[in-house]
């Protein structure tokens, strides 16, 4: 296939920049004052949640809304730590094999009912007993059951010791009332949280100050969660105020706009989300090794990195985070080399068909949403691959469409983020073959038992030290297994007015911050 004719696919990618500086700088509107007269933050979202039920939703979105609306057991500090939130304390029993949380006594769920143990119980046994079918029963695997000893104690009874089990136990998965189902919490939310939700429509979620949560009411009044797909609107929204906070969800070639005006503040941090190419190792080719790996050799990682992204990446050959406690520092990312992608397609049985002429090796289709950056990057992606003589149909919709797809399997490579990754036990929720949906979020259904012993002994573990080398194992097998191609590891960015003060980034974008964050005039 010739280079030169997939060259011309994509757009370049300074253009997108281009028309979204001059729209900026023809905005003449003044900006709304701050703060609103109500007081009111308002948040942009690319998308909106999916679910309401913490049992259930694992889109990014739907994480945002958990943060606000419900507790956990434990929660995470800015630096990724865990602490006490539901429960005051926790330890192990019986060998490790019983978890003991001893509960706060003042926390109450958003219509004035006090949270004890039954409401634990009921959040975590109906996902093990099946009730509430969900990816997220993978995280429990090692958990038999529950016992309350008493209104305010809550014992996990474990097969065996489980240090990945505390990781999960955040808003995460946050605590239902009993009796709660998916179908109650759709129509009606009720959680613990700092905000309670007063008001939501397909595009739009109003949440309103908790003034009896247990961590002490928030200093915004009101909060508005508001989906604003398109990128271009979301900056747009931000310049004239009537959008106030955007974490990780503008364009790269934005944020020195932003970062250099008097009026806004921008707060970048590493971060812990993972850029990935995921694979459906069910379709034929794809389950040949030796094309995963000529489909990584084909990128230039570097590259889309420092443009698209303009530097705010960090190229990894990891799910962890550099600095992660578990992080394989020896795996270094693979420089580009066509020469060798070219033979091991050729290998593969995948000859080119024509040298340099214009028909490929074979077809791709690359599924992804509708966000602007998400489809210059499948572009970039999709020239790149196109050197090596694969031809990448690019195909997108909006991302409720396209996360169900990728849930049901239906794909041959998408490309999305996790994120919140603290606990290396993630490997076992997306990738241990007995995480196939709906057991777990193994959505390429990659499967070698060498890897599943691995994260089931380091997540028998409780001590990290001990933990870390069968994780470092894991890493170096995957790294040549490719079940994902890493693409980065995110660099945290939010903006939002100068006004907005107490607001620091969490790991992930989380929005923890704001049930302490204010506004200060003329600040």
């Amino acid at each position: 296939m010739s280079p030169a004719i997939a060259a011309r696919r994509p757009p370049p990618a300074a253009w997108p920049a281009l028309f979204l500086a001059l729209a900026l700088a023809g905005c003449a509107r003044p900006p709304a004052p701050l703060p609103p007269a109500d007081g009111a933050l308002v948040v942009a979202l690319e998308s909106a949640p999916l679910q309401y039920d913490p049992r259930l939703g694992t889109d990014q979105a739907s994480s945002r809304l958990y943060e606000l609306v419900y507790s956990g057991l434990l929660a995470l500090d800015p630096a990724g730590a865990l602490v006490p939130d539901l429960a005051l304390g926790w330890e192990a029993l019986d060998d490790g094999r019983r978890l003991r949380f001893h509960l706060r006594h003042d926390a109450r769920f958003h219509d004035g009912a006090p949270l004890d143990a039954a409401d634990v119980l009921h959040t975590y046994e109906s996902l093990l007993d099946g009730r509430v079918p969900s990816a997220k029963r993978s995280a429990l695997a090692a958990v038999t059951g529950l016992a309350a000893p008493d209104r305010w104690t809550v014992d996990f009874l474990l097969a065996e010791p489980q240090g990945a089990l505390l990781a999960t136990l955040t808003s995460y998965l946050g605590i239902v009332p009993a009796g709660a189902t998916p179908e109650t919490l759709q129509r009606r939310p009720v959680g613990s949280g700092p905000f309670r939700v007063a008001a939501a429509s397909a595009a739009e979620i109003v949440l309103e100050a908790f003034p009896e949560y247990h961590g002490g009411p928030p200093r915004l009044p009101r909060l508005v969660l508001r989906e604003i797909p398109d990128a271009i609107v979301r900056a747009l929204e931000l310049e004239k105020g009537s959008v106030h906070l955007a974490v990780n969800a503008l364009p790269p070639d934005l944020v020195p706009r932003f970062r250099h005006r008097a009026r806004f503040r921008v707060v970048e941090s590493p971060g812990a989300n993972y850029v990935y190419l995921g694979l459906n190792l069910r379709d034929p080719r794809l389950a040949d090794v030796r094309v995963r790996r000529a489909l990584l050799l084909a990128l230039d990682r570097e590259r889309l990195v420092a443009t698209l992204w303009r530097g705010l990446g960090v190229v990894t050959e990891t799910l962890l985070p550099p600095g992660h406690w578990a992080r394989d520092e020896s795996l270094q990312p693979r420089p580009r080399d066509l020469a060798a992608a070219r033979r091991l397609l050729d290998a593969a049985g995948h000859p080119d068909p024509d040298g340099d002429g214009p028909r490929p090796r074979f077809h791709l289709t690359y599924k992804t949403s509708t966000d602007e950056t998400a489809l210059l990057q499948a572009q970039i992606v999709q020239a790149m691959w196109a050197e090596a003589g694969v031809a990448t149909e690019v195909v997108s919709h909006e991302f409720a469409t396209f996360y169900d797809d990728v849930r049901r399997g239906a794909f041959q490579v998408f490309s999305l983020t996790w994120t919140g990754v603290h606990d290396p036990d993630l490997y076992r929720q997306i990738l241990h073959s007995a995480s196939v949906p709906p057991a777990g979020a193994n959505r390429g259904a990659f499967s070698d038992p060498r890897f599943d012993a691995l994260v089931a002994a380091g997540g028998r573990l409780l001590d990290p030290a001990a933990r870390r080398p069968y994780y470092v194992e894991a890493q170096r097998l995957l790294a040549e297994e490719l079940p994902y191609l890493s693409l980065f590891t995110k660099v945290n960015v939010a903006v939002m007015p100068s006004e907005l003060a107490g607001y620091v980034n969490y790991p992930s974008g989380e929005l923890h911050a704001l049930a302490t964050a204010r506004w200060e005039p003329g600040r």
